[in-house]
């Protein structure tokens, strides 16, 4: 197994960001297609296996034809909405209805426009696939999330006062048994992500393939879950046993009279913004460590069952810890510099996630890059609509 490189540095990929932004600024964001191009080259051209690298070949005149249909559909929907807010609900349902098809262009155009070695890669998901992964499913999982909520919301307007233990309890188990149940479509769901964006790539005429199950995104969900809750809990003890040395528990549990006291309300404002800034702030790092673990052990599933023609195998090394850490120092690097610590955040990201990113080269890799090269087909069918979102599958 060799690890993929990241060459760049953060002073070269500045030059480029503080560049772009304000060209951005000056032609009142026409120049956004080009940026992004520039960003996408830079990051792909710097991306290295085997002293070979990525390139991105679309042009910022094709990106620029999505961005005035992306520009063009705002500026119609903002005037429907502001003639009749009826007809701009039916806009947006368009408009939300017309998600896979964007989804699957872009998946198809992106891929398109990236070769590694001097061959491209490319995309033959069907559009149908599109339609049941990228809106039949999240509709499914977004009822069966918000259907305990409602269910338990019901029984008890419907019980009032006659809401017993009995009721309680059964209450409880429906919930606890629908909110299983959706954890068990979002694992369904992003096992059939999985399956239609890799089982669709393609690499020159080579084929990626995997076969995943939805048991371990399952248990993914269910340990970051578990996971979440052990540290919110213990973040919030640590802030009541704070709050409790350094403001005192009389003046905690007064501190909602206190408010309506013009005397004593500005002390009661600053001991609440002391307790609730450590709330929220512990809320993010709870929120970043959950999504780093799902991240980095979806990764792992992921890459150690994916395939390119049955010859060439891929590995995760990422962990949870390390992540965690470079995501939660890249947002306060940022924060505290006011942003212009952005540009060396996201090299700090591309070189974290692309060394612990191993391919299988030990056998017959550059024979397998030379056949490809020699066998891969006139690009005449390039897309030149393209719709340029990011999608994300989870490694």
């Amino acid at each position: 197994m060799k690890a993929l490189n990241f060459e760049g540095t953060g002073a070269e990929y500045f030059k480029i960001w503080i560049v772009n932004i304000l060209l951005t600024i000056v032609t009142l964001g026409i120049y956004y297609p080009w940026a992004k191009v520039r960003t996408h080259r830079y990051f792909y051209a710097n991306s290295t296996l085997e002293n070979r690298n990525f390139e991105y070949h679309a042009t910022g005149k094709q990106l620029f034809v999505g961005y005035l249909i992306a520009v063009a559909l705002l500026i119609v929907y903002t005037g429907i909405q502001a003639i009749s807010p009826i007809l701009g609900l039916v806009a947006l349902l368009i408009l939300f209805l017309a998600i896979p098809w964007i989804i699957w262009r872009s998946l198809k155009f992106n891929l398109r426009m990236t070769s590694f070695s001097n061959v491209r890669f490319g995309f033959d998901g069907q559009l149908g696939g599109a339609y049941v992964d990228y809106l039949l499913l999240p509709i499914a999982c977004f009822i069966a999330f918000y259907a305990p909520f409602i269910i338990l919301g019901l029984i008890v307007t419907s019980q009032q006062a006659s809401f017993g233990v009995a009721m309680g309890f059964i209450t409880f188990i429906v919930t606890i048994l629908l909110m299983g149940l959706s954890v068990f479509l979002f694992s369904f769901m992003k096992k059939k992500h999985t399956h239609y964006a890799i089982n669709g790539y393609g690499y020159g005429q080579g084929q990626f393939l995997t076969d995943v199950e939805v048991k371990p995104f399952f248990k993914i969900l269910l340990k970051s879950i578990g996971i979440s809750v052990l540290l919110f809990t213990a973040i919030m003890i640590i802030i009541a046993i704070f709050a409790s040395l350094t403001v005192g528990i009389d003046e905690i549990i007064g501190m909602g009279a206190n408010l309506e006291n013009p005397e004593t309300m500005q002390e009661s404002m600053s001991q609440l913004f002391m307790i609730t800034v450590p709330v929220y702030l512990g809320f993010i790092i709870v929120s970043l460590i959950s999504f780093a673990y799902i991240y980095t052990r979806q990764r792992t599933y992921i890459l150690a069952n994916c395939v390119l023609d049955e010859k060439i195998t891929f590995a995760s090394t990422l962990k949870a810890i390390p992540f965690a850490w470079i995501m939660i120092s890249n947002l306060l690097m940022t924060i505290f510099t006011l942003g212009l610590a952005l540009p060396w955040a996201k090299v700090r990201m591309a070189r974290t996630v692309l060394e612990n990113t191993q391919v299988d080269v030990s056998v017959g890799f550059d024979a397998y890059l030379t056949q490809q090269q020699s066998e891969q087909s006139s690009l005449g069918d390039q897309i030149g609509d393209a719709f340029d979102v990011d999608v994300g599958i989870g490694f």
